[in-house]
This record gives C-alpha cells, structure tokens and sequence, in this order.
C-alpha cells in the first residue's frame, strides 16, 4: 500500500504546488487521477517512487518512507513510471538492452535478467521487438516498452502519467487494455488522464485542483456529478450517452475502455 499523509509541497523557488493531501493507493486498484492543467497531478505523482520529497508531511510505499533516503533504491523498484514521452526513459540501443538496464545495475544474475526481460515482452505483447531498436518503434509500442522495463524491475505500483494522451485510438486501446490485465495481477495503478472515457475503466477517480483532492469516488459517480457540475471537465457526448444508457439499464458498462465500436457493441448484445 502506498499511504499519502498530509502531504504539502513547494518547489525551492517558493511556489506552493501541494496542499494536506490525505491519500490511500492499494495494490490491485486502479486509480485514475483528473484535474486541470497546472492542478500538480504529476507534482503528486512524482511523490509516490520518490523522485519528489515531501515538503511537509509524508508519502510512505509498503511502509518505507520516501524521506528516508536508504529506502529509495527499493522505492524505486515497488513504483514504476510511465511518462508521457517515453523517449526519456529509454538507454539500450535494442529493446532487450532496455529493459536488462535497470536489473544489470541492480547485481541481478545474468539467467534471471533473461528470465524476467522476456517475462515483461510477454505480459505486454513486445516478445517479437526484444532486438529492435528502442527509437524505430511507433508511439503504442514505445509505451508497451516503458511498462515492460517496469514490469521487469518487478514494479508492484506503476504510475502512467498521460501515457496515451499522444497515441492514436487503437495504440490507445492496446495499452489500456495491458494495463487492465496489470490490475488482474495484483498490480497497482495511478493513472493520469485527462480522457473521461478512460477514466470509466477504473475503479476509482481522483480529481484534484489547485493542489489538493476535491473529489474521490467510483468513476460513474464523479462524471455525473460533471455532468451537473461541468467548470473542470466537459463531459463527451460518447460518455454521456453510456452513462445514460446504464441508467436506463440498457447497457452495463463492464470496465473495458470505451470507444464507438464498444458502446456499439454493448447495445447490440443488449437487444
């Protein structure tokens, strides 16, 4: 588990960012986290391996304290990384070197390393790009690649922070899809988005403005209430026609990403 307590940020340039931010993320859950521009969700993210220190309060991972700096090498490893661009997290000239850099620095032995690189190229579809060059692959599998290299450091959180939002609708599609089949294995997910229809696939949103939480819930409770409520987020025409559809128990949303050929689909079994 990771656990966030009273959480308050500020660069060292005096802009304060984070405000007494009171969190729980549990492994298997899938958390999508929403906000405007500007609002800190990466700021927050970024606490979570770490890689940002809390300036007041505490972020502690499977109870190891992010401000004890003995404990960031482990931290690291529990919570993994997705960026938006993936080209900064790459460092091997083959896919396969990629994904073995972080576990060679580790001490790990060299049959284990080729043990849990092709066990992460399985899990996210990459087996056939293990020698390809990091730089030749498309947007889709670029983010395929980053979560396989944080799958092989034997991740138990991964934190994608607007990892489709450049991606086309099928890429997408894929990746949300192996992330599913992450929360299956226990994983634990934060997902940055700013995409509604996405946020639908979790179990829980978090909205966040200005610097703290404003909103924690099931995902079809807070879209309504944006539907009521909409200065933050303007709800789709394609998530508003879902959500109405399930109220009038035409339709049940069963937590795959939704899309037109979905929500096609769903209406046709419910005739």
């Amino acid at each position: 588990m990771i656990s966030i307590k009273d959480l308050s940020y500020s660069y060292p340039d005096g802009t304060h960012v984070l405000d007494s931010i009171d969190l729980e993320l549990k492994m298997g859950e899938f958390v999508t986290l929403m906000g405007p521009n500007g609002c800190g969700k990466s700021t927050l993210s970024r606490h979570l391996n770490g890689l940002l220190r809390p300036t007041e309060g505490s972020v502690e991972v499977m109870c190891m304290d992010t401000r004890d700096s003995s404990h960031l090498w482990k931290i690291r490893q529990v919570v993994g990384m997705v960026f938006q661009n993936p080209n900064v997290q790459f460092f091997g000239s083959t896919l396969e070197e990629d994904i073995a850099f972080g576990l060679e620095n580790l001490a790990f032995p060299p049959a284990e390393i080729r043990y849990l690189v092709s066990e992460a190229l399985t899990v996210t579809g990459m087996e056939k790009y293990r020698y390809a060059s990091p730089g030749s692959l498309s947007g889709g599998q670029k983010q395929k690649a980053a979560i396989a290299g944080s799958l092989a450091m034997g991740s138990k959180f991964l934190v994608l922070d607007e990892a489709t939002s450049m991606l086309d609708p099928r890429s997408c599609t894929e990746v949300l899809n192996i992330v599913l089949s992450l929360k299956k294995k226990g994983i634990g997910l934060l997902y940055i988005t700013h995409r509604l229809e996405e946020a639908l696939i979790s179990d829980r949103i978090l909205v966040m403005d200005n610097g703290t939480v404003i909103a924690d819930g099931a995902p079809s409770d807070i879209i309504r209430g944006f539907l009521q409520d909409n200065d933050l987020f303007e709800v789709p025409p394609l998530v508003q026609l879902a959500l109405r559809l399930e109220d009038a128990g035409v339709i049940h949303l069963n937590g795959q990403p939704l899309s037109p050929l979905t929500l096609a689909e769903e209406i046709c079994r419910s005739l």
